[in-house]
């Protein structure tokens, strides 16, 4: 019955465009009607209902209130994206640099990263995403938008020194991941630098094709209304990437982390590149 329940909160917070979680107009204009004393608690809770962002049905949690496993669920994202922050991504960011966080769900990275950074413009398709952004990881150096023709308009071009993308491209259709891909170039300045988490295929990670060939309504319904799960080779990527005038390309490893991570982690790349002239 409770998760018949969490599919149907679920279902109603999702956006018109695919992989568009939290996405309804309705989030935010609750959320600005809600007193302020009240509106933490509310954007946690809007967060929770999507599973990509925060997993609040955990054993340790069992014994808590509703307002303490939204807290607790917070700080355990929170401390996971410093962790990011200060292994992956830290080493790629200067202190005068002007960053464009693609991908921004509710803004965790946002947060952690602008200690490191003079701005950053956070943009994410999801208008529920950014209005909790704005409530629980509000900056004064962090500019939250949706990532649509009027928030990109607000980011003029060739004024951003890096851009980074973390968790988002293996959820992105080739289409999509193009288009994306364009707005990173137009962005960005000559020499700007790309940082992209890729994911590589494994007997998870299928390529996007693979997920299209299941014509079962349970494959139907997982493709049109689940979370994409692309793996895509580091070469495809490459090539992809190279098509929107980048080069220079590096591929990281994840080096640091918890071990119990090693065998996810190994399939995973911080991918590096830089705008041509």
């Amino acid at each position: 019955m409770n998760k018949l329940l969490n599919v149907m909160k679920w279902g109603l917070t999702l956006g018109k465009e695919p992989q568009n979680f939290l996405g309804a107009k309705w989030i935010g204009k609750f959320l600005a009607k809600v007193p302020e004393k009240n509106r933490r608690l509310w954007a946690l809770r809007f967060v929770s209902m999507s599973p990509h962002y925060f997993i609040t049905e955990l054993p340790e949690y069992r014994n808590m209130s509703n307002a303490e496993v939204l807290e607790a669920s917070f700080e355990s994202v929170r401390e996971s994206r410093i962790n990011i922050v200060e292994k992956l991504l830290k080493a790629h960011l200067e202190k005068d640099f002007t960053v464009l966080d693609y991908g921004c769900g509710p803004g965790f990275i946002a947060k952690v990263a602008s200690d490191f950074v003079k701005k950053i413009y956070a943009i994410d398709i999801s208008s529920g995403a950014i209005a909790c952004a704005k409530i629980i990881n509000a900056a004064e150096n962090i500019e939250y938008l949706q990532a649509n023709d009027e928030g990109l308009s607000q980011i003029p071009d060739e004024s951003v020194d890096a851009v980074y993308s973390y968790a988002v491209v293996q959820h992105l259709t080739d289409k999509v991941l193009n288009l994306v891909l364009a707005n990173c170039r137009r962005k960005l300045k000559k020499g700007g630098k790309l940082l992209l988490h890729i994911q590589l295929p494994n007997d998870i990670w299928k390529s996007e094709a693979d997920w299209e060939k299941d014509n079962s309504l349970k494959g139907k319904l997982k493709y049109n209304y689940g979370l994409h799960c692309f793996g895509r080779t580091e070469e495809r990527y490459c090539e992809i990437v190279g098509q929107h005038g980048f080069g220079d390309f590096q591929l990281e490893k994840f080096k640091g982390f918890d071990a119990q991570y090693d065998e996810e982690l190994k399939f995973q790349r911080l991918l590096i590149a830089y705008k041509n002239g």
